[in-house]
């Protein structure tokens, strides 16, 4: 393996067709650099298609009830063997497929959901390795990962080890080896997870996200009529952007490379003569608008405590986080005010347990008041160009109020590039519009 390779993930959408796949050969072969790539499970093909992890999901759900699972497996034999077939590959995919046709028979009930989905990366990455002519890695052999989905120190330097002896390889994403020897998936679009894994291990020059987008947006297309784009983004603007609803690149993608400074590149796989957004540390070199990005997610729930001299009482806020930690809720905002406090959640994560939370509350608590409002949207702007700049808060609600927009709850935290408001779900589109007008322009 060279020193400071390329590392590149390609996603399903890259990998739909043997079309796709003719592309990404010539993506990577351009450049002598590119040393390491991880493959998703073939995509959709069109609107109407299903993607093969889809699949390989409703293969689970009916070989562990004891039924006949031939449709879904017969797409899926279909799709890789008409790949193969299309681009003259000689690898044996049919016994693969044969073979796992056969665990899951032999399996039935105690079917292991991670193994059965993750056969759509390793499918993939075994035909690519034969066109690629690299050799085939199976992530299980050199990724391990603990109970947090995490590599330690002496994880990457085992992978680093491993792919030393290498030239150049295909791994497939989405999956590894937990600390008991067991097969694991990370959550879905986890395939960006492994690439940036192999590229804190390999110490990538860069780590290239490749997608059927040129990058990232400033806002959601859907909502922003050809929104700008965002040619660099700091590790700490993309993780709040994500969080808050941004999901072109799977949010704990990030740490691997930002734990050694390592770029990430959106790039896209149709366009890849566009540059894409390069995602890195925080450069003062950079230029950066006084907003980097605007996104948000709907469907939350304030649950607003009232009660008279709260400030002087000793873990009030302590105790009510501790009730929703008692029901397995996360919490996503706590502003405060001196006799208040209003806790934002998931609304899916509250409404199973609702009645026994609020009567935690009243009980534990006693409050003057509690309430719970529901069908609010969360909406984020970002930016470091926000920091010390005097009018940025009044200029964004400003924005919200020439568009009738009600806020229903503040929260800017000490770093100063992000402020979230809280606003009806039916206002969420005008929102969003409204800011981008006022700091980006129509």
């Amino acid at each position: 393996m060279i020193k400071n390779p390329v590392v590149c993930k390609f996603g399903g959408s890259s990998m739909a067709d043997a079309g796709q796949f003719r592309k990404v050969r010539d993506i990577v072969l351009a450049n002598p650099e590119r040393a390491a790539v991880v493959v998703s499970a073939p995509g959709k093909r069109d609107k109407s298609d299903t993607k093969l992890t889809d699949l390989l999901y409703a293969v689970h759900e009916t070989a562990s009830r004891g039924l006949d699972f031939s449709e879904p497996f017969g797409m899926i034999s279909d799709r890789y063997l008409s790949i193969a077939k299309e681009l003259g590959l000689k690898t044996d995919i049919g016994s693969d497929l044969e073979k796992i046709r056969e665990k899951i028979l032999a399996d039935g009930k105690n079917l292991n959901v991670s193994w059965v989905v993750s056969r759509g990366e390793f499918l993939c990455a075994r035909l690519m390795a034969e066109f690629l002519g690299w050799d085939f890695v199976d992530a299980f052999d050199i990724v391990e990962i603990n109970s947090s989905h995490r590599v330690s120190a002496e994880g990457y330097a085992a992978i680093a080890a491993a792919l030393s002896k290498r030239e150049r390889v295909v791994v497939p994403g989405f999956y590894a080896r937990n600390a008991l020897g067991e097969l694991e998936t990370f959550s879905r679009g986890g395939s960006d997870i492994t690439g940036a894994i192999l590229a804190n291990a390999l110490d990538a020059r860069v780590y290239e996200n490749w997608t059927d987008v040129s990058g990232l947006l400033m806002a959601d297309p859907r909502v922003v009529d050809d929104p700008r784009p965002m040619p660099y983004v700091s590790y700490r603007e993309i993780r709040e952007l994500s969080y808050s609803g941004a999901n072109v690149l799977h949010d704990e993608s990030i740490a691997p490379c930002k734990a050694k400074g390592i770029p990430i590149n959106i790039r896209n796989t149709n366009r890849p003569q566009d540059d894409g957004t390069v995602i890195g540390p925080h450069r003062k070199d950079v230029p950066h608008a006084l907003v980097t990005g605007i996104a948000g997610r709907k469907n939350f729930s304030m649950i607003y405590i009232d009660k008279d001299m709260m400030n002087k009482e000793r873990g009030f806020g302590a105790r009510a986080m501790g009730i929703l930690e008692g029901f397995g809720i996360p919490f996503e905002h706590a502003p405060t005010g001196i006799d208040s406090m209003s806790i934002i959640v998931d609304t899916a994560h509250l409404k199973p347990a609702q009645a026994e939370v609020i009567d935690a509350i009243e009980r534990q608590l006693q409050p003057d008041k509690v309430r719970v409002f529901d069908e609010i949207a969360l909406v984020a702007t970002v930016g470091h160009g926000m920091t010390g700049q005097v009018g940025v808060a009044a200029k964004l609600f400003g924005a919200l109020a020439a568009e009738n927009v009600s806020v229903r709850v503040i929260d800017q935290g000490s770093s100063e590039i992000n402020i979230i408001v809280g606003v009806d779900d039916a206002d969420y589109d005008r929102a969003i519009r409204a800011i981008y007008g006022a700091f980006v322009g129509a």
